[in-house]
């Protein structure tokens, strides 16, 4: 994706975002650390600004929605999205889209979705940063301006920890855009303690232009209007988060889903999840090394896999694992099914109104510390051999045209575990 530029900056000035640009002894010196409200000139909520870097937050309600961090020492721009308790949920940085899941004291579960398609999960990463002591339990923890600020600074200042320690730990190699926004970045450390009553939110351009001075660190600006052109330039900054956004929401939400999905229900030893397009009504079967079919009608096996969630009305996901170190050896294999309801019981049970006689699927397969990721696309009652795999590799393509997996008992007469 053609990555936006949203400012062109100097290296000379105080600020990357602003300059004095004052006659010496008439303005104040500026603070190492500003916050603007720009509600009323922009799409944005709050612009915090500091000696080098600086970032956009959009509130949802009094709740952190997103945030937009620029980072000069890493020369990216970081889209932020949280989820609807105001907790960390997804980054995004030059094509790579981070999932962060699961935080548990300083460990936490990074899902990376590469440029290329290729999926990783990478559980219980050990970090410097206490995930639990800042996660947003309701709206009414979150009373002013001060503490929108706090709150977003203090949970956006695990992201550059997790995302360099992912890099070293990413065996498809993360490359540069992850790795290069260290830990301890000085911006988020300072607005993660910010009080109130020390410091005065600016109201707009205006009034900050007003205390320190002309704008004038905006090279793109070219001694034009400061104001308008700083409005115009943070339009820019969510016109980059909007494209990111919809990266993760339309063009790439297939990956979104799974890996989503993925870290989200069991996992071990080996993990299948898989989900897909509509409302069609997919199954995952797993024969393990015994022979033994793990599937909707028999989610508990004798090897200890378990099928955790069976969804029957769209979408997925469904996840068959082992637990660690509970997973046999030996060869196992992969199929999935489009189950074939009649369409008046399909309404009758599940309350949809159509049944898809095709849909577009998506598995990944993450077994013995491998993992592979498939796509395709299936048809009513079609049973689609996925893969086998054991302790040494998962093959890359099918390898039967006919399956004894189990297609012929009636759904409507068996338990289902269903998402909540």
């Amino acid at each position: 994706m053609k990555r936006t530029i949203i400012f062109l900056i100097t290296t000379i000035t105080t600020l990357t975002f602003f300059s004095c640009n004052k006659d010496e002894g008439s303005k104040p010196e500026m603070p190492n650390i500003n916050i603007i409200d720009i509600s009323g000139e922009s799409n944005w909520d709050y612009c915090v600004l500091g000696t080098k870097d600086y970032y956009f937050i959009k509130a949802n309600g009094s709740m952190p929605e997103a945030v937009l961090f620029h980072s000069t020492d890493a020369g990216y721009e970081y889209s932020i999205f949280f989820n609807n308790n105001g907790y960390l949920d997804k980054v995004f940085v030059d094509d790579y889209i981070v999932s962060f899941k699961n935080p548990n004291g300083n460990k936490i579960d990074i899902g990376i979705i590469y440029p290329n398609g290729n999926i990783e999960i990478l559980r219980e990463v050990e970090t410097d940063f206490n995930w639990d002591n800042f996660q947003l339990k309701s709206a009414c923890s979150i009373k002013a301006w001060s503490d929108v600020v706090r709150w977003t600074g203090r949970i956006v200042s695990g992201v550059p920890c997790g995302l360099s320690i992912a890099s070293s730990l990413a065996s498809s190699g993360a490359g540069t855009p992850l790795a290069v926004w260290t830990c301890g970045n000085y911006l988020l450390g300072l607005s993660s303690d910010i009080m109130e009553n020390e410091l005065e939110i600016h109201n707009g351009y205006t009034d900050i232009i007003d205390i320190y001075g002309t704008l004038g660190a905006i090279e793109s600006c070219n001694g034009t209007n400061i104001r308008a052109c700083a409005i115009e330039l943070t339009s820019q900054a969510f016109y980059a988060w909007a494209n990111h956004l919809e990266e993760i929401e339309e063009n790439r939400k297939d990956d979104v889903q799974l890996i989503d999905a993925a870290l989200e229900y069991g996992y071990g030893d080996v993990q299948i999840t898989l989900t897909w397009d509509n409302l069609a009504d997919l199954d995952l079967h797993v024969i393990d090394p015994n022979g033994e079919e793990i599937y909707w009608a028999n989610q508990y096996s004798f090897s200890n896999g378990v099928l955790d969630v069976d969804d029957i009305n769209g979408e997925g996901p469904e996840n068959i694992y082992w637990p660690e170190n509970e997973a046999p050896i030996g060869n196992y294999e992969v199929y999935i099914h489009m189950y074939p309801w009649v369409e008046s019981d399909y309404i009758s049970y599940t309350g949809n109104s159509y049944y898809p006689n095709i849909s577009n699927y998506t598995v990944l397969v993450n077994a013995f510390g491998r993992t592979k990721k498939f796509t395709g696309s299936i048809s009513f009652n079609e049973i689609i051999h996925i893969t086998d795999f054991d302790q040494t590799g998962i093959k890359n393509t099918s390898l039967k045209s006919t399956s004894n997996i189990t297609t012929n008992k009636d759904k409507k007469n068996t338990k289902i575990l269903t998402r909540d």
